[in-house]
């Protein structure tokens, strides 16, 4: 029987040895860019996540870079203070930086003491960009009318079947019969950086199987909405 710290170990091993190979391939890259977002977990702790990307072989690829606590404020110099600790701890020179990208928030973007212009201080040439799912996650909340009903609409069939155990189950049943390629919905999330385009798309997908679905439910008025 293997011991708990044996798994432990063995865990944190593999960790270390894939960071390294991570931050081997990004010093030995010519450039490299990186992408940050903080959000508050389950303990409410704000954890901020950094992704990189870079040229491994002639191939752009972009991998997780390294997650800290912020401990109390998550300003600017907050974010900046851990990038740049991590930075200086593996020897990850600013001067291959060239491009950052953000949620656009004024922390982040701000012209005075925002982190872009905390990392253009480190490097002038770098560029910033605000995360396009961001956007579209910001532009479908001025939806037109027609639009937002049917958004509404699709979130409502969604949540119908996916808020109740014994429709998962039933739904999933039917799709197996049908022999579709999938036999679950995704869920809809207001998680700022999360695009509700997967869930539509899947239910696009499933359309067929969700007419008949509703159906045997003796859901005539989602029914009739959604067919």
């Amino acid at each position: 029987m293997v011991r708990d710290n044996t798994v432990k170990r063995r865990i944190d091993e593999l960790s270390e040895d894939t960071k390294e190979q991570v931050l081997d391939k990004i010093k030995a890259s010519h450039f490299f860019t990186i992408q940050c977002d903080e959000s508050t977990d389950v303990a409410h702790l704000c954890q901020l996540l950094v992704y990189s990307r870079f040229v491994d072989e002639g191939t752009v690829k972009e991998e997780i870079l390294f997650s800290a606590a912020l401990e109390t404020t998550a300003k600017a110099i907050d974010v900046f203070s851990k990038v740049d600790e991590f930075f200086q701890e593996y020897g990850i020179l600013w001067e291959k930086l060239v491009g950052v990208c953000t949620d656009g928030a004024p922390s982040m973007i701000g012209s005075r003491s925002g982190f872009v212009k905390l990392v253009k201080e480190k490097n002038p040439a770098v560029t910033g960009t605000h995360c396009v799912i961001h956007r579209l996650s910001l532009a479908s909340k001025t939806l037109p009318g027609n639009l937002r009903s049917s958004l509404n609409l699709a979130i409502k069939v969604v949540n119908f079947v996916k808020n109740n155990s014994l429709n998962s189950r039933l739904f999933a049943a039917l799709c197996s019969d049908l022999g579709t390629d999938y036999k679950t919905f995704l869920f809809h999330t207001k998680v700022r950086w999360l695009c509700k385009g997967n869930m539509l798309s899947r239910l696009y997908e499933l359309k067929d199987e969700v007419e008949i679905f509703l159906q045997k439910q003796k859901q005539d008025k989602l029914y009739e909405a959604f067919r």
